[in-house]
């Protein structure tokens, strides 16, 4: 899951972005755009790293009992 400041650098890139977008600034809108872009994409990253790290546990313990038992 996220941290504080993980959703705190995505609050500050999302205030950048309604900032350009008002001041009119082309150049700093598509920048902001693509920061946007990036910051959608991380709970999804975060989502597949939690599922991997579930998978992971997982696995270790199904291996610990494997090697208790045999």
């Amino acid at each position: 899951m996220p941290t504080a400041a993980e959703f705190q650098a995505l609050h500050d890139e999302l205030r950048q972005f309604v900032q350009a977008a008002s001041l009119g600034d082309q150049e700093l809108a598509l920048w902001a755009v693509g920061a946007l872009s990036s910051a959608a994409a991380r709970p999804a990253w975060w989502a597949r790293e939690a599922a991997d790290n579930e998978a992971a546990a997982i696995a270790a313990a199904a291996i610990e009992r494997a090697q208790r038992a045999g």
